[in-house]
């Protein structure tokens, strides 16, 4: 019935990168400098600066004054900047001002849209963020 086995009555699983808890940025948060997440960012507020995550959404309200690097991007509302992304989705309230770079790409009737899209050959390689907390995002060619 009860144990002395301390092991048993201590342990916790580890989290894994893909339970972890998504980073949630409120409508009334406004940042300035530079985003970076291993996981999931969903976006409400403000950020003037650079995001780089894995996973990105941009809600109605959210916007962004700079580049975004991620895996995986939705955006609903404003981005000023560059994007890339191996799967970028531009819903329908989206406003988006800048380059697009992405593997695959969806845009709903109704988003603003201005700027170049290009779609990434197979011969790039895309690394968003490392192990590292620090690590640089790049698209190499």
């Amino acid at each position: 019935m009860f144990s002395k086995n301390k092991d048993t009555q201590n342990s916790r699983p580890a989290l894994s990168k893909n339970t972890a808890t998504p980073s949630l940025i409120a409508a009334d948060v406004r940042l300035t400098g530079t985003l970076s997440s291993q996981g999931e960012v969903q976006l409400d507020g403000r950020i003037d600066g650079d995001i780089k995550a894995d996973t990105l959404i941009i809600g109605s309200q959210g916007q962004v004054e700079g580049s975004v690097e991620a895996t995986d991007v939705t955006i609903k509302g404003r981005v000023s900047g560059s994007i890339s992304a191996s799967k970028v989705a531009i819903e329908s309230s989206a406003q988006v001002q800048g380059d697009v770079f992405h593997d695959t790409l969806s845009i709903a009737a109704g988003a603003t849209m201005e700027g170049q899209i290009k779609q990434l050959n197979k011969k790039d390689s895309f690394s968003v963020v490392s192990n590292n907390d620090v690590a640089d995002s790049q698209v190499n060619k």
